[in-house]
């Protein structure tokens, strides 16, 4: 059965191959943000799901970064994100892989300018009790905008960045839209929304690593 999702699994990636510009056109004169390089350290808070979460840099390298993630009410977890900031790994309080995704899943293709698009696909795989979850899905991205939007922690330019994910080897595929503002000057996110609001969040403060 494992041989068999694996098999389907590399199919899908074949005929679903990603695809990213590496440089704006030549008549580009908008903004254009680099890959951020966050040290050990760095500190960002968010309103989530009514509470409130910390998402602390703990460990920084050439292949990962690692967040500390700690709620309002005591609870913590461990995430792990590629550099370009997305999402890999998701570890949970007891220490238990909760998820994981192959290769990532996020709204980032660095660098990033106003106009940029692409596609890549994923397959993510959740624990739930003693089962174990399995989706295949495609993404489709595009930078819409360089705006100014308004957060608890203040008012920021940032990209607008648009995604719409589907299980595109389903027979009848549901789509996932997630809208994510990027600034440079805060590295992560400022506000994120997408369809399911529990993955919602607006930043309230950031405190760069010294």
């Amino acid at each position: 059965m494992r041989k068999g999702i694996l098999a389907l699994f590399i199919v899908f990636l074949m005929t679903n191959i990603g695809f990213a510009e590496d440089k704006p056109s030549a008549d580009y004169q908008g903004p254009i943000a680099e890959r951020p390089k966050l040290s050990k350290g760095g500190r960002w808070d968010y309103e989530m799901r009514g509470k409130v979460v910390s998402y602390e840099v703990t460990e920084e390298n050439i292949a990962q970064l690692i967040f500390q993630l700690q709620w309002d009410d005591g609870s913590k977890e461990t995430e792990v994100y590629t550099p370009d900031l997305n999402f890999v790994k998701k570890i949970d309080y007891k220490g238990e892989i909760a998820e994981t995704v192959t290769p990532y899943r996020g709204s980032f293709s660095f660098p990033l300018w106003v106009g940029k698009k692409w596609s890549y696909s994923f397959q993510t795989s959740k624990t739930k009790q003693a089962a174990s979850l399995s989706q295949m899905m495609g993404s489709d991205v595009r930078v819409v905008a360089y705006e100014q939007v308004k957060v608890p922690a203040g008012t920021f330019w940032a990209f607008k960045i648009e995604e719409v994910r589907s299980q595109r080897v389903a027979k009848h595929p549901k789509a996932y839209y997630v809208t994510t503002w990027y600034s440079p000057d805060v590295k992560l996110p400022v506000k994120v929304e997408q369809d399911d609001d529990v993955y919602n969040r607006n930043l309230i403060k950031y405190m760069p690593a010294k």
